[in-house]
């Protein structure tokens, strides 16, 4: 679960990242699934670089078609709504930035904060960032 946060926070420098880091000083048992696998998420597919870097909230790039009028298919991609934002942390008592899809944004809205969005977000699993 600390995992990718601690990985989001890699991306953070300086100060902003021992802070980001400290979320879980203050909760140190935090359960820990001991056979997650970075790479799979939930069992079904593994994940882009893009997405491990940030707040995707199980969202990551799809693939598709663009079809024309006359129903000629050409590949093409589906991106996420991705931005950089700034969010307050309770814990911390100050503004962390971090990458986020709007469907985070959301989330974080709808869990109370991002705090507790981080402590019951399915989205969110243990990591390389952990050790």
């Amino acid at each position: 679960m600390a995992g990718t946060v601690l990985r989001v926070a890699a991306s953070i420098h300086g100060s902003r990242r021992r802070a980001a880091q400290s979320i879980f000083s203050a909760f140190p048992s935090l359960p820990i699934a001991s056979n997650s696998n970075p790479q799979n998420i939930g069992g079904c597919r593994s994940r882009s670089n893009r997405s491990k870097r940030g707040l995707y909230d199980g969202k990551d790039i799809r693939s598709g078609n663009n079809v024309s009028f006359s129903m000629k298919s050409t590949k093409r991609k589906f991106k996420p709504n991705v931005f950089k934002k700034r969010v307050y942390s309770e814990i911390l008592d100050e503004m962390i930035k971090f990458h986020l899809t709007t469907s985070t944004l959301r989330s974080i809205d709808n869990a109370g904060g991002l705090d507790s969005y981080l402590l019951t977000s399915k989205h969110v699993t243990s990591g390389e960032g952990l050790e």
